[in-house]
């Protein structure tokens, strides 16, 4: 019982410590940004002024020239007008998204980010229609950054909750049995 508690006041010591990561707390940092804080301070200023913030003439600063998003489907554009595009998109489908940091850590060129995502859906998204419904989603993200520039980005946000929560997709749950059980098909 010891042990579990020890390891539950270590997880909430460092939850609340990246919570409270941002430009304004610096002692909120994670002791693995120490050393590489241009990239911490680089990656909060594109999440809090240009991703949270609408600071769109930021991101010629901010996102290098040869900046590449792997996790965008194929053929997808890339670099600086690509970031101004999506985020432009996203703004008009859910003007009040924002991302929060839940853990923020340093490993180099990279920072690697776990974020919840909310909005809510108040203009077309990629041909849906606006439902007036919320959602919160975690994402996890990758990103190499070096001399002060975002040059690529690796990872996800959960789409499928995303959309299950917006009404776009029905929320088919499989039924479960006991081992050696089909499951039920009219339950």
């Amino acid at each position: 019982m010891r042990n579990a508690f020890v390891v539950f006041a270590l997880a909430a010591l460092v939850s609340s410590a990246a919570l409270a990561d941002s430009l304004d707390n610096p002692a909120g940092m994670d002791p693995s940004c120490k050393g590489h804080e241009q990239n911490r301070e680089t990656y909060l200023k594109e999440l809090e002024w240009v991703v949270n913030g609408g600071r769109m003439e930021l991101i010629d600063e901010l996102i290098a020239p040869e900046y590449r998003n792997n996790s965008a489907p194929p053929g997808a554009a890339q670099g600086p007008d690509a970031i101004r595009q999506y985020l432009t998109i996203l703004k008009a489908a859910f003007p009040d998204r924002k991302v929060k940091n839940e853990m923020l850590l340093c490993a180099g060129d990279y920072v690697i980010v776990r974020s919840t995502v909310t909005g809510t859906s108040k203009g077309p998204y990629f041909g849906q229609p606006p439902t007036g419904k919320s959602y919160s989603v975690m994402g996890t993200d990758i990103y190499l950054i070096k001399d002060g520039k975002f040059r690529a980005r690796w990872g996800n946000e959960d789409a499928m909750g995303m959309m299950q929560q917006l009404g776009y997709l029905a929320l088919e749950r499989p039924a479960f049995a006991p081992a050696g059980k089909p499951p039920d098909k009219n339950p």
